[in-house]
């Protein structure tokens, strides 16, 4: 199988941008703690982000199930003109939306994309002495699941995101490749954890399927593919490298669902906390063991 890592500092900026926002559901990138950070590399005249965003929340949240592709249409682009573009022709999205919130957050990101792409040019020179390393390590963890990639007869590409404040995005239509956007791992000790949210969002993409719904955050639908795809992953990793079983558990509780770090989390007790509807389970292993008799 072939992994394709990039780095793109315009889609940076849209992820950079939503950890101002305040989201009603689990996309939700807010974040007090990456704000405090930029807050202390910003200086006193450069602009001032938050009360834009602010002005911005309610629309966002009231009208999420079409906004919401504003997380995954960047990833068509190759630069940030043509990102905006598609931001602002986009069908999807009606009169209303572009007034109310296309345009000013088109706006917000010329405005704020001054600062960042120069803070985002520092970050990936700082990081470019550990991107070998990292790299490989993510090839060599995912090459242990190339059944799935060959079941599936397509490749994989995946963005190292230096701004994602929590979980990733995962997307399909880019080359017919399975393809996702995670955080950039701060350490060695964190390869492992930018992994399994690799694994997570490129297992999103023949998992959802098995709910024959349209997935969204209004009703239980989106809880029920988390809960399918966790599942499914335990049994890829179970069969495939059971020593890394303690290591995703330990992923789970403390980047998933903020699990008591104290919780010792047994097999039977991650299939209690993780419980899917029998029949999906049993197209789920169904599915598991085909892929891996390839």
């Amino acid at each position: 199988m072939n992994l394709e890592i990039k780095y793109s500092k315009h889609i940076d900026l849209i992820f950079h941008v939503l950890a101002y926002l305040k989201v009603n559901n689990a996309s939700d990138c807010y974040s007090e703690e990456y704000i405090g950070k930029i807050a202390k590399t910003k200086s006193n005249l450069e602009y001032n982000i938050i009360p834009d965003m602010n002005l911005l929340r309610d629309y966002y949240n009231d009208n999420f199930d079409r906004l919401v592709m504003i997380n995954f249409l960047p990833f068509y682009s190759n630069s940030f003109e043509e990102m905006k573009d598609i931001l602002i022709n986009n069908q999807r999205f009606t009169h209303n939306d572009k007034q109310y919130f296309i345009e000013p957050f088109i706006k917000i990101l010329d405005n704020e994309s001054i600062f960042y792409f120069k803070y985002w040019d520092s970050l990936h020179e700082n990081n470019k002495s550990s991107h070998k390393f990292t790299e490989q390590s993510l090839k060599n963890e995912l090459e242990k699941y190339c059944c799935v990639f060959d079941y599936y007869n397509k490749s994989a590409l995946a963005f190292l995101s230096y701004s994602i404040t929590r979980n990733g995005r995962g997307f399909n239509g880019i080359d017919g490749r399975f393809s996702a956007l995670v955080p950039y791992p701060e350490n060695h000790n964190s390869i492992k954890s930018a992994f399994f949210m690799m694994l997570h969002e490129y297992t999103h993409q023949f998992t959802d399927d098995l709910l024959k719904t349209n997935i969204n955050m209004r009703d239980d639908s989106h809880n029920v593919s988390e809960k399918i795809v966790i599942v499914a992953d335990y049994y890829l990793i179970k069969d495939i490298d059971k020593t890394a079983v303690s290591e995703y558990f330990e992923w789970l509780k403390q980047f998933m669902f903020n699990i008591n770090e104290n919780f010792e989390m047994t097999e039977e007790e991650f299939l209690s906390v993780f419980s899917v509807d029998d029949k999906i389970n049993e197209e789920l292993k169904f599915l598991i063991n085909k892929i891996q008799e390839v």
